[in-house]
Parts: C-alpha cells; sequence; structure tokens
C-alpha cells in the first residue's frame, strides 16, 4: 500500500471517528432530551385532559349548587347538630292545632348514644323426614335456608356524634284527628320517628273512638348529630 493511500484511509477513519463522536456527543444528547420532552408533554396533555373532565363535573354541580345547599339546609333541620327541643315542640304544637287535637304532656328523656345495629348470625332450621303424599305432582317447597340480608351502616355514624333522644307526645282528640296529628308529625321539619302509638281507652273499638275524644300516646325519637365530633380512629 502506497503512503498516499495510506493516509487517505487513516482520513477516511478519522472522519468516521469524528462523525460517530460527534453524534454521541452532540447529537445524541439532544434526541435524548427530545423524547423525554415528548414523554413529559405527554404527561401533561393527560393530566389537562383529566382536569378538563374534573372542571366540566364541577361547573354541572355548581349549577345545582342553591337545590344542593337547600336539600342540605332541610337534612340539618331534620337531624341537628344540638337538641333544640323547644324548637320541636312548636313544631308539634303547629301540628297538633291543625289536626285539631290539644296536647296534654309532652315527655322528654335523656339523649343515649347511638349503638350500630349488628346482624345476628342464621342458624338453619330443622327440617323433619317430609311425609309421602298421594299426590302425582310434587309442590315447590321455599328454601328454609335464606337468611336476611346484613344490616347497612355508615362507619361516620357513631355514640361519638350521634344520640337518640325518647320523646312521648300525649293528645287529646277523636280517632280521625289523632289520625291526622300522627301523619303531621311525621312530616315535620325535625325528623321524628313514631314507633309506639297507645290510647286511654283499655278497648278502643273504631265506632267508639271515631269521634269520641281519647287521649293518645306517640312515643318515638328525634335525633342529633354533633357535626364538630370527630370519631374515634380505628387502630
Amino acid at each position: 500500500m502506497t503512503r498516499n493511500r495510506l493516509n487517505m484511509v487513516l482520513a477516511v477513519i478519522g472522519m468516521v471517528v469524528v462523525a460517530v463522536g460527534g453524534f454521541f456527543l452532540g447529537v445524541q444528547p439532544q434526541l435524548a432530551r427530545a423524547a423525554a420532552d415528548d414523554t413529559q408533554q405527554s404527561t401533561v396533555q393527560q393530566e389537562n385532559a383529566l382536569k378538563s373532565v374534573e372542571l366540566a363535573r364541577l361547573r354541572k354541580q355548581a349549577k345545582t349548587l342553591p337545590e344542593m345547599q337547600a336539600e342540605l339546609g332541610r337534612l340539618e333541620a331534620s337531624v341537628p347538630s344540638a337538641t333544640k327541643m323547644s324548637a320541636f315542640y312548636d313544631e308539634i304544637g303547629q301540628a297538633a292545632s291543625a289536626a285539631g287535637v290539644t296536647v296534654s304532656a309532652i315527655t322528654t328523656s335523656d339523649a343515649v348514644a347511638y349503638t350500630p345495629p349488628v346482624s345476628e348470625p342464621t342458624t338453619p332450621s330443622a327440617t323433619g323426614t317430609p311425609t309421602p303424599t298421594p299426590t302425582p305432582t310434587p309442590e315447590p317447597v321455599a328454601s328454609a335456608s335464606a337468611s336476611a340480608p346484613p344490616v347497612a351502616t355508615d362507619a361516620s355514624i357513631t355514640a361519638s356524634n350521634f344520640s337518640v333522644v325518647p320523646v312521648t307526645v300525649s293528645v287529646d282528640g277523636s280517632f280521625d284527628q289523632a289520625l291526622s296529628f300522627v301523619g303531621r308529625a311525621q312530616a315535620l321539619q325535625r325528623l321524628y320517628l313514631v314507633n309506639s302509638i297507645t290510647s286511654s281507652a283499655s278497648d278502643p273499638s273504631l265506632e267508639s273512638t271515631q269521634t269520641s275524644s281519647t287521649t293518645w300516646n306517640f312515643s318515638g325519637y328525634v335525633f342529633v348529630l354533633d357535626t364538630d365530633a370527630t370519631a374515634p380512629t380505628s387502630k
């Protein structure tokens, strides 16, 4: 190989080395930076899309904000954060006047801390040996192992923030008037859950209580939800 050809080969090799070195030292970092920028841009676009969806949802909810605030006010009046029994007595008096009965007594007991209900385990009932019958076609028999659905509870409602106040309201009036009163009592702003009704008559019949005046006792509960109380954290 002549000296000129050797120099030419060395020059070509040098140019290749310079080109490769320039690629790795200059071009490759730029390509990597561009790829990272593309990835970051894609991530930002995805975040913007999610934020746009959330913003659209908030705008939709904002249109119903007055209705939601009104519903919140009704719920807070139904189960207030304090006993507020005087306001409840006023509502009872208004319901009694509208129904035409006279409130003879209102008995209120001390508030009791709420106890969450617990689903009781069900045990399968014992079944005996079926007795053969002459019927040619057997009739379907309901399964005896059906269990009650589980009790639904809210973990945020606990004994520390929710209490039950027993209340008994006694009114004097006819059967129709008492029926009208209990219907109005169930529609008060304050939630009044009536679970027991008794009357002063030992054995009242429909004919004797339809128009005659009788003392009716409505026992039930009102509720208090202390929204400022902090529920205990389970460990």
